[in-house]
């Protein structure tokens, strides 16, 4: 996996997946595996982010850092998925 980011790790993530169903952890990467942007929770869970519906960080949801969601993670209007 190609690092993309070191900002994030260690932060608490729920994923919600497309169909419903939900992931919780511990975000231990960002980053692209060929070709397509993933992260990785709790060292060795790989979620791409195509199947990604949407994405809640505790720790930084109420953040007015404009850096939060990471890049690829928004969708065409701009808004977190």
């Amino acid at each position: 996996m190609e690092e993309l980011s070191n900002k994030y790790k260690g932060e608490q993530i729920d994923v919600g997946l497309f169909g419903g169903e939900y992931i919780d952890g511990v975000l231990t990467a960002y980053g692209v595996v060929d070709g397509v942007p993933h992260i990785e929770l709790n060292g060795h869970i790989l979620v791409p982010l195509q199947n990604v519906a949407s994405l809640h960080c505790s720790s930084r949801c109420d953040a007015p850092e404009p850096d939060w969601p990471p890049q690829g993670f928004t969708g065409d209007d701009g808004d977190a998925r």
